[in-house]
């Protein structure tokens, strides 16, 4: 009565003789149910057959399930990304939420420093002034170049040396990191060119090391899911990180955002500290805001300028596009 189930289970071998083995989990439980039947008392002889013959079905069926699943997947390979050549360039679109205010370098693309201009408006925890922002980089770093007033030509110009990696460099270093957090931001600092001596900012060691590696999320292409996460432990696990709070960037995903605290000397370019942007579930990059690191007045307070509380919010840069294209001016 069992020669149609083991025919059966020869028809699942033949199904495909390069099929991986299947599952263990997945015929345990079946293959349990065949042993318990076997071990049981043979008082009726037919009714024992008949359930030793449904644990053998039980078997077959986890048996061709596991091959059927794994055969899918063995039969539809993913297809790996094509390599960016060295000619080619990396556009980004990003968009500035503000006050009045200056953004200076250095920085990639939005993320730079934010300093309040003394003739802007009182700020609110909720900028509402925006506009977009457009920059091509060549994927070797030797140029960069950015749209005209018109929108419809773009001018290309040198790219500054001894401040940021070029793309082709951000990808190789992202997809050399170590699980290890702290192994991870060594490489990080060791790879990075910004000379802190010579820009002169009076950071601690934390505050610096926070912008070397939001620098690296910002000129990669692309940043892998598990690369993703060994950032966000760097980033979560330096000296002085403030706990992320969750809220929306200028497109309205919901992101956490969190910095270093630090020094935020009375100066117009070291008041605000940058925060990153980081969507909540896969920690892929959104951007950066700033957010007063002090109390302090936009110039004089006897000029009657803006005062700007602690803690708010003075501007955001949000990454809306990132695409890879054969020419400056291209859109993808």
């Amino acid at each position: 009565m069992a020669e149609p189930a083991m025919e059966e289970l020869a028809a699942v071998r033949r199904l495909r003789t390069d099929a991986p083995v299947p599952d263990h989990a997945r015929l345990t439980p079946a293959r349990q149910r065949l042993l318990d039947e076997i071990a049981r008392p043979r008082r009726r002889y037919g009714g024992w057959q008949l359930r030793a013959l449904g644990a053998v079905a039980a078997v077959v069926a986890a048996a061709l399930l596991s091959t059927l699943t794994l055969r899918g997947e063995h039969t539809a390979p993913v297809e790996p990304a094509a390599p960016i050549g060295p000619h080619q360039w990396v556009y980004v679109k990003y968009q500035y939420t503000e006050c009045k205010s200056d953004v200076i370098g250095p920085g990639c693309s939005e993320v730079a420093e934010l300093y309040m201009d003394p003739g802007g408006d009182p700020c609110t925890t909720n900028p509402a002034r925006s506009h977009n922002g457009e920059e091509w980089n060549r994927y070797d770093g030797r140029w960069q170049a950015f749209a005209r007033s018109n929108g419809a030509a773009v001018d290309v110009r040198d790219r500054p040396t001894g401040v940021l990696l070029s793309p082709k460099a951000d990808d190789a270093l992202v997809a050399d990191l170590p699980d290890d957090p702290d192994a991870a931001l060594r490489l990080i600092l060791k790879q990075s060119p910004l000379d802190r001596a010579v820009y002169k900012k009076r950071q601690t060691q934390a505050q610096r090391d926070f912008d070397h590696v939001v620098d690296v999320l910002c000129g990669a292409t692309t940043v892998p899911a598990d690369k993703a996460r060994t950032i966000h432990r760097v980033l979560t696990g330096l000296a002085g990180a403030t706990e992320p709070v969750s809220t929306t960037d200028g497109a309205g995903r919901k992101v956490l955002a969190f910095g270093v605290d630090g020094n935020f000397r009375d100066y117009a370019w070291e008041r605000n500290s940058r925060q990153v942007l980081l969507d909540p579930e896969t920690f892929a990059f959104r951007g950066v805001r700033w957010v007063a690191g002090l109390d302090y007045y936009a110039g004089s307070k006897a000029a009657g300028v803006p005062f700007v509380p602690k803690g708010a919010v003075v501007g955001m840069a949000t990454r809306l596009r990132t695409v890879v294209v054969d020419k400056a001016g291209e859109r993808g």
